[in-house]
Parts: C-alpha cells; structure tokens; sequence
C-alpha cells in the first residue's frame, strides 16, 4: 500500500493573530534570537505577507516548518507546479527532488501532487523565482513534457 503524504492529517485550523505570533516567537527565540530579534523578525513575516498575499504566509504558517511529504522540519524549499506557476507547498530538498522526477501514478508523489497543501487550505499562491525575482507564469502543456524526465536536464547543450 501507498503512503499518503503526512500533511493529510494536519488539522486544517490555523492559529488566531495572537497566537501564530506568539507561536513565531518562541520558535524564533528557540532559534536563538533574542526577544527583540524575533519581534522584528515577525515584522518582517508580516510585511512579506502583505507584498505577497497573506496566502503565502497563511501556508507557511500551517505547515510550521513541516515538509508537506515526509512530515520532517528541515531547510524547506518552496515546491510549484510548473504547469500552472502556482505554489503547491514546503518540501524538504529531498522530497522536492524525488517529487520533480517520480511520475508514476499511485506513489506518495502523485497522491501529495493531487492534494497539495495549498489546495487543501483553498489558496492560490503565484509562484516567485527567488533568482529571477519574477512570478512564474502558466507554461504550455508542450514545454512542461513529463514523459521525458531528461527535457530540462543540465546536460541538454553539452551534447549528452
């Protein structure tokens, strides 16, 4: 049997203001910041979901530092699908790796790809390229070909 990805049993309730701030705090103090140091940080949290769309905070938030997949807290790396440049959810590099080139039907990829965090809290959230600076805009199906998993491959100029 298939796993599910852990982010299906997460209670879909968030934290009221008060408490996702409290919440951000402690955490940031465990992080070893100072008090004053996690406050501005939470300024910081605040402004940026006010330039994106509290959406993007909403579901960084919920899965508090959870990889959407595995359940693991990790160094999180925003996960989008290519097809329509929306964000799906937080994957920890591994999972988000393994998700990019597992395309079989009924694994825990394609479960977590039908019913990704975002859609579970009804969001729409534009990806944002941190290199580029730039939304990710809605790709044709021709470019976005899952069949060849070499169609994006580094190797593709160097005659490999």
């Amino acid at each position: 049997m298939t796993a599910n990805p852990l982010c299906w049993y997460w209670p879909v309730e968030l934290p009221a203001g008060a408490s996702a701030k409290r919440e951000f705090i402690e955490q940031a103090e465990r992080a070893g910041c100072t008090p004053d140091q996690a406050e501005v940080l939470w300024s910081l949290e605040c402004a940026a979901d006010e330039i994106v769309g509290d959406d993007a905070g909403t579901l960084a938030r919920w899965q508090d530092g959870r990889c959407a997949i595995c359940g693991k807290v990790r160094d999180l790396v925003c996960d989008h699908d290519h097809a329509t440049g929306l964000v799906r959810g937080w994957l920890c590099r591994s999972c988000n790796t393994r998700e990019g080139t597992h395309r079989e039907p009924d694994t825990i990829f394609s479960r977590y790809r039908e019913r990704h965090p975002a859609a579970i809290l009804g969001l729409t959230v534009r990806y944002l390229n941190p290199v580029s600076g730039e939304y990710a805009a809605p790709q044709s199906p021709s470019k976005v070909d899952w069949a060849d998993k070499w169609t994006d491959a580094a190797s593709e100029d160097i005659g490999l």
